[in-house]
């Protein structure tokens, strides 16, 4: 599968009265063509400040990307002018932010937002728009969509709202689609038409997709390969089907033992919780709420290496245990 988007080394930096902070360190993973990767982790982890940073969306200041690379089709993201990075952004790459209810214009018609996206990159006349407009709605699944475009955001339900968001995001036809939380603050029923409808377009229109996401239930059905992120770094990095089965960080673990399961009546929190940017533990990140920590995990962070055994497909793990330092 051809690779479509390449981060490698990505690093993004916070620069604030209260001091310095890496809030995306040294983050590389690919997205081919077609493919779905998740993005996983608790809230605070940097999944959306990585998303914010390949579309170059953080303002500068407090925000600079402070290295690496963002490859998509082969050319750096980071060294194109703004007035190119605009036409990729909603045009080649879209993306789906967390809360439609703020990323909507509360004073413009939805039908008004959505066609002002096909009026930038496609050169549509307004009319020409507005009738695209109605296509998208129908396409997902908004019921009368000739009414619907005249509403305005706070009209509509957090559903609706929901797919007219992923509207704007499919209008141009990108080839790459990012995902931020997409059923966030939804009822289960609707999480599930939604990330139905998700599938269903990425599927129809040969994209690729970005999700990210803390809801371990829709990675299994929806990703094929999945990052774990903690503190800004990616902590596990493997197929899904492997990470399911065989987690090897302490972090996934926890997570997955975090979830409800058969015949347990009660669950197994990861004890603590995510420290702040500008208080790191100087080890690894995870040290001060990993069972299994030991004296190493404390004085110094471990690298992200490979432990798949030669000819099967690559897991990557950031963790002591399994590199040659630790304990026997």
């Amino acid at each position: 599968m051809p690779v479509l988007l390449e981060v490698d080394n990505l690093q993004t930096q916070l620069h604030l009265a209260q001091g310095s902070a890496r809030v995306v360190d040294h983050v590389s993973f690919t997205v081919g063509s077609s493919q779905t990767l998740a993005l996983v982790g608790e809230s605070g982890c940097g999944k959306t400040m990585t998303a914010y940073s390949i579309l170059r969306l953080l303002p500068s200041p407090p925000a600079a990307i402070a290295g690496g690379r963002i490859l998509f089709s082969g050319v750096n993201l980071l060294d194109l002018p703004e007035q190119k990075m605009r036409k990729i952004r909603g045009g080649k790459i879209s993306m789906i932010f967390q809360e439609p209810l703020t990323s909507l214009n509360p004073v413009f018609r939805v039908g008004s937002q959505i066609a002002e996206v096909l009026q930038v990159h496609n050169d549509l006349s307004r009319q020409d728009a507005l009738e695209r407009s109605v296509q998208l709605l129908q396409d997902v699944g908004i019921p009368s969509p000739k009414e619907r475009i005249r509403d305005y955001p706070h009209q509509l339900s957090g559903g609706m709202r929901q797919r007219v968001m992923i509207a704007i995001a499919i209008a141009c036809k990108p080839q790459l689609l990012i995902a931020d939380e997409p059923t966030t603050a939804l009822d289960v029923t609707v999480q599930a038409q939604i990330m139905e409808l998700l599938l269903s377009l990425k599927q129809q229109h040969n994209m690729a997709l970005l999700l990210i996401t803390h809801d371990l239930g829709v990675v299994a059905e929806a990703a094929q390969d999945v990052a774990v992120m903690y503190a800004g770094r990616i902590v596990e990095y493997t197929d899904v089907k492997n990470l399911f089965a065989k987690p090897q960080n302490p972090y996934t673990q926890g997570l997955l033992n975090s979830l409800p399961q058969p015949g347990v009546s009660r669950l197994k929190p990861i004890r603590g919780m995510i420290p702040s940017i500008f208080e790191l533990p100087r080890g690894c990140k995870f040290c001060t709420r990993c069972d299994k920590a030991f004296d190493l995990c404390m004085q110094q962070e471990p690298g992200l290496v490979n432990i798949a055994p030669v000819g099967e497909k690559s897991h990557f793990v950031r963790c002591w245990l399994h590199q040659n330092n630790a304990p026997r």
